[in-house]
């Protein structure tokens, strides 16, 4: 699917010029445009560059060029139309682009649910919430919390989940461990003060990772569906699988997400819950009866705190505890 943000442009320069400035054709007809008519011969740079009359009415230097730009850049820059200088632009990667995730989502949800007949499974028109946090429904879940998006010719995006962002809240630094080869690939996140290994459990080629985040790293939790991704990657090839299912294998699918992070969340009210209760003098502990955990929890922990979190929740060798 075709960004809706690259548009298509005639544009003519000249190429006598020592500059080359590309100026778009409009249909407004501009009669004393001077390169397209007779007048062409007076141009110094013209004259220096060709020896002697060629009696043309329209200079021989004046060049018609096919482009293309994006209409969400802040700043229009052409790019010479082809399909292979823009795959981004041209395929559904385009949904992950932060330009058009501004444009295409101005209440500021960043979600990049593409639209039906698209083939990237059911969309609703709002994404489900449980206790606040978004699940879109068009996505894949590992039990470690980092969502998959596959599209049809088997290329993806991971991130971390809503539940994650949710309870990590500020992150200080973000690291990737990438390999070109059949991997899993890793990001590290720097967690008040502690480094965390997010691991994605199944193998994949990871093309590109998002080191953007590496210079603003506030998206990863502000955005983590949209601009805050973390990898982009191609499936493994295996004659009959069905496309992204090497990647899905053991994940959770959307229609038990919402479900799922129900659960999550129930669990981690109790983990807090326990952790924060003090012993009675017999050993047994008072708990609180209700609430839940705030947003950024991982910022009142310490150390062991924090790796006992993370090794609960959000750890690349975490068992199934029940099937989903």
């Amino acid at each position: 699917m075709r960004c809706p943000f690259l548009k298509d442009a005639n544009v003519r320069f000249c190429q006598a010029s020592a500059f080359r400035k590309l100026i778009a054709e409009t249909s407004t007809a501009c009669g004393d445009e001077r390169c397209s008519s007779l007048s062409w011969v007076s141009c110094p740079a013209a004259a220096s560059n060709l020896a002697g009359g060629t009696g043309d009415t329209r200079c021989p230097f004046l060049q018609d060029a096919l482009m293309q730009y994006c209409a969400a850049a802040s700043v229009r820059k052409y790019i010479p139309a082809c399909d292979a200088l823009l795959p981004r632009c041209n395929s559904d990667d385009h949904l992950y682009c932060e330009p058009y995730l501004a444009h295409a989502d101005p209440e500021g949800l960043r979600l990049p649910e593409p639209p039906a007949g698209s083939g990237r499974g059911p969309t609703a028109a709002r994404p489900l919430t449980v206790d606040g946090i978004r699940v879109p429904s068009h996505l894949s879940y590992t039990p470690n919390h980092m969502w998959l998006d596959v599209a049809e010719d088997g290329h993806c995006h991971v991130g971390i989940d809503g539940f994650l962002a949710h309870v990590i809240g500020d992150v200080q630094k973000i690291g990737f461990v990438t390999s070109r080869t059949l991997d899993r690939p890793v990001a590290v996140l720097t967690v008040n003060g502690v480094d965390l290994q997010m691991v994605f459990p199944n193998p994949l080629q990871s093309t590109a990772a998002n080191f953007y985040l590496r210079t603003n790293p506030a998206k990863l939790t502000a955005d983590p569906y949209g601009a805050g991704w973390l990898f982009e990657g191609v499936e493994p090839t295996l004659s009959g699988a069905p496309v992204g299912a090497v990647m899905r294998a053991g994940l959770i699918p959307a229609e038990n997400a919402v479900r799922w992070i129900y659960a999550e969340s129930q669990r981690l009210s109790d983990w807090v819950h326990v952790r924060i209760s003090e012993p009675s003098p017999a050993g047994s502990r008072l708990m609180a009866d209700g609430g839940g955990a705030e947003r950024g929890l991982a910022s009142y922990l310490d150390r062991d705190g924090l790796i006992d979190l993370f090794s609960e929740f959000f750890s690349s060798h975490l068992a199934w505890r029940r099937s989903w």
